[in-house]
């Protein structure tokens, strides 16, 4: 038999809201109002909880604004749109040239002794906020036009209606229904049911996970060195 040819699997929400239903042994056709407001907002809560968990490829996104000659510190939506979650890495391009820029803490940045020089930006200090991420850099962006480019993490977007998608990749599919069904299971099925749930949800996380993660070379060393006494 010849295969079809096509790639379109994508559920939309009303079909991971049954399955994740009859996961829990509940017969779709028995939902009630509750029960899909009750999924809607497990959807949203574990999203939060993989986005706090571990950062997905999927969901860096490189985005950059101009730093202003004297102005050492960075916040709003015109710099941080409200969907940023965080920065794994940056740099500065300035004449064409792109260099590093350090993430530092808190502590590393209250012990710069002098705040106020200014120059090629080289570390920034990112201050996560309730209401969104606040940068300052050091030292102090000089006159030389340049821009800072950063790797942003992205929060998952909203999911409101059952004709929308939900907003994982291919190999997450199943991640993302089984955990709903977890988190369902914990509301609507019998407690021995609860437990095997969430045994599966992580299992499927991990796998979905494990699918894109980069692999790199890695080499082993004897140690040769004695111990002396």
């Amino acid at each position: 038999m010849a295969t079809s040819g096509t790639y379109i699997f994508n559920p939309d929400l009303a079909e991971i809201v049954d399955d994740a239903y009859e996961r829990c042994r509940i017969d779709p056709a028995l939902l009630t109002v509750r029960h899909i407001l009750a999924a809607r907002r497990s959807m949203r809560f574990m999203l939060s909880d993989w986005a706090t968990d571990e950062f997905d490829d999927f969901r860096i996104q490189r985005l950059s604004f101009a730093l202003v000659d004297g102005t050492a510190t960075y916040s709003g939506a015109s710099f941080f749109p409200s969907h940023v979650l965080d920065v794994v890495t940056a740099f500065l391009r300035r004449d064409g040239i792109d260099t590093p820029v350090d993430l530092i803490s808190r502590r590393d940045y209250d012990d710069i002794p002098d705040k106020s020089v200014d120059g090629r930006v080289d570390r920034i200090f990112l201050d996560k906020q309730r209401d969104g991420l606040v940068c300052t850099t050091w030292p102090v962006p000089d006159s030389i036009a340049s821009t800072l480019y950063f790797e942003a993490v992205l929060k998952f977007q909203d999911h409101d209606t059952a004709a929308d998608t939900a907003d994982v990749p291919y190999h997450l599919y199943d991640a993302f229904c089984a955990g709903l069904a977890a988190r369902l299971a914990e509301k609507f099925a019998p407690p021995e049911l609860e437990e095997k749930m969430y045994v599966k949800a992580a299992m499927a996380l991990r796998k979905g996970r494990n699918a894109t993660r980069e692999m790199r070379e890695v080499r082993f060393s004897p140690n040769t060195r004695r111990n002396r006494r």
